[in-house]
């Protein structure tokens, strides 16, 4: 499988609306654009016409998604499209146009934010009812009204489902369970993408390697749960004292690594010695005090994530060497070579 294919699936895997996206936008090449062409060859060109610019807003809409990144702006397109085509189609042709709107309906509800959703279907079913011709009785109006409604109270209620279904997947898939501070899943994906940031618009970065001293005699003395607990408490205490720019990542163990955004080498130590001194103050075993010791390393020009974690770990080895509870910076890394 050649990379640009790998990179689409893995893109369509993780991101659930990109998907509906690209649905829709083969659906306006595959389905959509055929009708056009059919009414074309009927010699109704008003209503080809319509098909048309809706098969080709809906692909330039899934083209711009794709390009940019910018779903919801797309998924809005997207579903006013779906809305304003099956609108035109009602009024051009009647009842046949009408199946067209229950298609709208259910879509709409997973392209755009359910409140936008309900809107439009709303809109869309008051609007329905001018089509010329299009029921023969009240009774008939009544039943497509009635089934127009239910169908966009399925679609808001099984959208909604989804979407927490969906984020409680992604915390679980990002989220530790023990501390409920991001993983190592998650770091290696947030510091790729901060890398990749600082590279169209650079700034200071820095990461604050974490390691709790002595933490294995916490677990032999006091025993696991209690190890559990002070790394609980470890992560509330950290959270509770950084900007919420700053992000939180368990690498392992009793090791965290704190991201700090706009923060330069005087900043990092500032940062380092408010939270040791939080530490100190409110982290404690049987009375005793929990310390810890810190590597940070400011990331260089074009600097890998994992060159830049290898020299804040090395920064926190020389922490732990020279007597822990302290910080030590990792020094930049050499060019010359």
């Amino acid at each position: 499988m050649t990379p640009l294919l790998s990179r689409i699936r893995f893109r369509l895997r993780n991101d659930f609306q990109l998907g509906i996206i690209t649905v829709f936008g083969a659906i306006g090449v595959l389905a959509i654009l055929p009708f056009s062409l059919l009414r074309f060859a009927q010699g109704n060109a008003l209503a080809g016409s319509v098909d048309l610019g809706v098969a080709c807003a809906i692909t330039g809409a899934a083209l711009y998604a794709w390009i940019t990144g910018k779903l919801e702006h797309a998924g809005l397109v997207i579903s006013f499209c779906n809305l304003l085509g099956s609108l035109l189609v009602a009024l051009l042709l009647g009842k046949t146009g009408l199946y067209w709107l229950y298609v709208a309906l259910l879509a709409n509800f997973f392209l755009a934010n359910r409140r936008t959703a309900v809107l439009l279907a709303f809109l869309g079913i008051v609007l329905a009812q001018m089509a010329p011709g299009a029921f023969e009785s009240p009774v008939q109006r009544a039943s497509v009204i009635t089934t127009q409604l239910l169908v966009a109270l399925f679609a808001y209620l099984f959208a909604h489902r989804t979407a927490i279904q969906h984020a409680m997947l992604e915390t679980l898939a990002s989220q530790d369970p023990l501390t409920g501070a991001r993983n190592r899943r998650a770091m290696e994906q947030e510091l790729a993408a901060a890398i990749a940031a600082n590279q169209r618009r650079p700034r200071s970065l820095a990461l604050l390697l974490l390691d709790l001293d002595h933490f294995k005699q916490i677990n032999d003395r006091y025993g696991h749960d209690m190890g559990d607990q002070v790394l609980r408490r470890f992560v509330a205490l950290i959270q509770s004292r950084t900007r919420a720019c700053d992000r939180l990542f368990r690498y392992g163990g009793e090791e965290f690594v704190l991201l700090l955004e706009d923060t330069d080498a005087a900043g990092v130590a500032t940062v380092f010695a408010s939270l040791r001194a939080y530490v100190h103050a409110e982290l404690r075993v049987q009375d005793a005090p929990v310390t810890v010791s810190a590597g940070a390393a400011l990331l260089a020009p074009g600097e890998s994530r994992e060159a830049w974690l290898a020299r804040a770990d090395a920064a926190l080895y020389r922490a732990k060497q020279a007597g822990r509870d302290r910080l030590e910076l990792a020094q930049p890394p050499d060019t010359s070579a």
